[in-house]
């Protein structure tokens, strides 16, 4: 067996041993700089060129060559005496371009880019095949957690049922400490931000969308059908206040953002969002900036995979692990051609339409502190079919005449859940529908 990671060995093509391997690398931001730390403890591995936007800033790397240093990145991606090209610059156009140069120039491509996997993955496999040569990509999903490839190969021998997870260490931070310490989510952001954990521009973090990336890929290789995140529901935490944290906690509850892929049936059903997280299951007890990724398979059961899901060394682990591995391969003389989905070549997946999907729901509810609002709730929701097994009503704002009312929705179909909320929306006394989360 191969020990690439996280494709299928297919075939293998016989080259010369080489006894020292040359590495080239686009990008030294934190993750490149950690990764160039761990080349130079390995007398095998020998950085050949680097590319970077300014060549004349300090990296703070100790013995570091700066004359292998350019701007030039397309030279470094077709650089002749180059074996492996790694790629953590990230983007998507740029970084397309220069590792599709790179497979057709016959080098092995190491990539943490899980944007550009997510979007243009099924094209750089088939790419890779025709030059027969390998794209690895361990680090682009939960940083220095190894999943993909004990997804892809440690357990090829299950059916994957589902697939949780907390993929993005920015929104877990957040989420913790306005958990534990009643941060508003302004004040967790910005403390966020401070440490490092958050860029400048958050987006993509607190919309959801990194962690899309990630589950799109975890859905491509543990189904062989390549999902398009545009298709998913995608919800970030922005709208999560302190106070649904505390209320959440009164039901046993931690909210977390759940990147989620449930693999039975027709059409995968793939989505992040919010949700509540019981009080029993192991991702509710994943803290700060780590990552964790349950998996459940038909034959191993229940599969825990848990660690820092970014940072320089970290990730840069992840992105050595596939370099070893390509290394290995090529010192042997016998590089096993990675080809990790067949199927994916064939098209995109249809994901499972949210409407038509079952869950347990938290809704926060705002109303007029009246008479009979209670019952006119109870008969929106029994329209709909839609049965209610928690309910909480605290205590009332008298000065506004307003009462807050919490409920936990048994299993209930999405469409009719948002039917009888769009009603209950409508209601005179009514002043907001201020949550809904899904519950795992």
């Amino acid at each position: 067996m191969s020990s690439l990671s996280p494709a299928v060995a297919a075939s293998s093509v016989s080259t010369t041993p080489q006894n020292t391997i040359n590495i080239g690398m686009i990008g030294l931001g934190t993750v490149g700089t950690g990764t160039v730390k761990l080349i130079q403890r390995q007398s095998h591995l020998a950085l050949k060129a680097i590319a970077v936007r300014d060549a004349g800033k300090d990296r703070g790397i100790n013995g570091l060559d700066t004359s292998i240093v350019t701007t030039d990145s397309m030279s470094v991606a077709t650089h002749p005496d180059i074996h492996i090209l790694i790629e953590v610059a990230g983007g998507i156009d740029e970084a397309k371009a220069l590792i599709e140069a790179a497979l057709n120039a016959g080098k092995h491509v190491v990539t943490a880019n899980k944007a550009l996997i997510a979007q243009h993955g099924p094209e750089l496999f088939a790419l890779a095949k025709v030059n027969k040569v390998a794209i690895l990509f361990e680090a682009a999903v939960a940083g220095g957690i190894p999943i993909l490839m004990p997804l892809k190969m440690c357990l090829a021998a299950n059916k994957i049922q589902e697939i949780a997870g907390i993929l993005n260490g920015t929104t877990n931070y957040m989420l913790t400490r306005m958990m534990k310490d009643g941060w508003t989510y302004q004040d967790a952001l910005d403390k966020a931000q401070a440490l490092g954990y958050a860029e400048a521009d958050p987006t993509s973090d607190v919309e959801g969308v990194d962690a899309a990336y990630k589950i799109a890929i975890l859905t491509g290789l543990a189904t062989n059908q390549w999902v398009n995140v545009d298709d998913m529901t995608i919800e970030g935490i922005t709208k999560i206040t302190p106070q649904d944290i505390d209320y959440a906690k009164r039901f046993g509850f931690a909210i977390r953002l759940v990147a989620l892929a449930r693999l039975e049936g027709d059409k995968p059903d793939v989505r992040v969002h919010p949700m509540l997280v019981s009080g029993d299951h192991p991702l509710a007890t994943v803290d700060n900036e780590y990552n964790a990724i349950w998996v459940k398979g038909d034959a191993v059961g229940d599969a825990m995979f848990y660690g820092k899901g970014a940072g320089e060394l970290p990730t840069a682990s992840s992105v050595m692990g596939d370099v070893l591995a390509l290394a290995s391969d090529l010192k042997a003389g016998n590089v096993h051609v990675a080809v990790a989905m067949e199927v994916a070549l064939q098209g995109a997946s249809a994901v499972h339409p949210i409407g038509e999907t079952m869950n347990r729901y938290y809704i926060r509810l705002t109303t007029s502190d009246e008479p009979g609002v209670l019952a006119k709730l109870g008969d929106a929701f029994g329209v709909e079919q839609v049965s209610l097994e928690s309910f909480l009503q605290l205590p009332s704002d008298k000065s506004k005449g307003e009462a807050s009312l919490m409920i936990v929705t048994h299993e209930a179909q999405e469409a009719k859940v948002q039917r009888a909320l769009a009603q209950i929306g409508k209601m005179p006394a009514t002043r907001d529908v201020a949550c809904v989360l899904r519950v795992l």
